[in-house]
């Protein structure tokens, strides 16, 4: 289970990071021609380091708020973590937070 909750985090981060390498090299080549690539090298690797550090801090903050509304209860006979319900507000993320921790859900 904590295996695809990285999975999620780490394709989603690999994903934002080269759309926003992208925009940015983009807009600094029209700035300075020669751009070292270095630069840009560095510029995806923080991104996808922040955007990681901020999924996974969003997914923590959220299942603190669903738990505390009450949209997270106690599981099932026979089922594997928490009840999660339906209509809970960023469902993914909560359920991202129990993938990535489930011992602390």
């Amino acid at each position: 289970m904590m295996f695809r909750g990285m999975l999620k985090i780490v394709l989603i981060a690999i994903a934002t990071s080269q759309i926003l390498t992208t925009a940015f090299t983009l807009l600094a080549r029209q700035i300075d021609a020669a751009l070292s690539p270095q630069i840009v090298t560095v510029f995806g690797f923080v991104t996808c380091g922040l955007v990681s550090m901020w999924l996974q801090a969003d997914a923590r903050r959220a299942f603190c708020l669903a738990k505390e509304k009450g949209f997270v209860g106690a599981a099932r006979d026979g089922e594997v973590g928490p009840q999660i319900a339906a209509d809970c507000p960023h469902r993914w993320l909560v359920i991202l937070h129990v993938e990535l921790n489930p011992a602390a859900a």
